[in-house]
């Protein structure tokens, strides 16, 4: 592996965990957005309402689910560019 090579693979990683902590921050905030939201209308005495722990929890596993997901597209888009730009090379200086 060339230098530039290892240097895209390295701004690849960090692209994808940009991406992780991005969509993850996303679902986070619309699950916290949601349980608020519920807790809200139960005292306002407008809907039952739901138990914290267990709202987050599943909040929490669809958010590192998602994020994980869009993280390894992300770095499985960046391997196929470099497997295509590694062929490119060896048949341009070939």
């Amino acid at each position: 592996m060339t230098r530039i090579e290892k240097r895209l693979l390295i701004l690849w990683f960090a692209l994808a965990f940009v991406v992780w902590n991005g969509v993850y921050d996303m679902r986070m905030h619309d699950t916290v957005r949601g349980y608020l939201l519920e807790t809200a209308l139960a005292q306002a005495g407008l809907g039952r309402g739901v138990e914290m722990r267990p709202y987050l929890h599943r909040g929490l596993v669809d958010a590192i689910a998602f994020s994980t997901a869009w993280a390894l597209g992300v770095l499985l888009a960046g391997i196929v560019t470099m497997r295509t730009y590694r062929r490119h090379i060896v048949h341009a200086e070939g």
